[in-house]
């Protein structure tokens, strides 16, 4: 699925701000999160990467170069394979949790920020919002375009280091229960 920047421009705003029930498409995907600290820490280091990456998706010519990543949080960079730095506790345990659950060692940074070209079809989902589903569990809302089955390790591997203890997911959801955990 190609990223408009139009596309990319609404994303980033839904990180600031959660999305009017108006504009939800009729089905979403969400990832059943249990954290390892508290959801609105998760939340925050969630959304301190993705404006970042989405930033560079909206400015920046995908060419084979190095991406700057000088809006990239230290303790993300730091998580990525030949950091050559260590990463806070939460995202180290993320790292292990994440080859663990996948099978796949750490990502390399540039890598990653790669997944946000938009003119790529790697990455299958479009943030639509976080929700809090316990006291340490979060739901995690993403638009699939109707998918059920997309690549989504990229995602997988932030939220690890982001603070998740555990990931389920995607689930195919009616724009409703989006609409009713935003209510409740």
């Amino acid at each position: 699925m190609l990223h408009e920047i139009e596309d990319i421009e609404q994303e980033r705003l839904r990180l600031s701000r959660r999305p009017s029930v108006r504009d939800v498409p009729p089905v979403l995907c969400a990832f059943d999160v249990r954290t390892s600290g508290e959801v609105s820490e998760l939340g925050e280091r969630v959304r301190s990467v993705l404006g970042p990456a989405l930033r560079l998706a909206e400015s920046q010519p995908y060419e084979g170069e190095d991406l700057p990543v000088d809006e990239v949080p230290d303790w993300f960079s730091a998580a990525a394979r030949g950091s050559g730095v260590a990463p806070p506790e939460f995202a180290a345990r993320g790292a292990e949790r994440y080859a663990a659950a996948v099978g796949r060692g750490a990502w390399d940074l540039q890598e990653w920020l790669y997944q946000f070209d938009p003119e790529s079809e790697f990455r299958g989902w479009a943030w639509w919002d976080l929700t809090r589903a316990g006291e340490r569990q979060a739901r995690l809302w993403v638009d699939s375009w109707g998918e059920s089955f997309f690549a989504c390790d990229e995602l997988r591997w932030l939220l690890y280091v982001s603070g998740a203890a555990d990931v389920e997911g995607p689930i195919l959801t009616r724009s409703e229960d989006w609409a009713a955990a935003v209510a409740a």
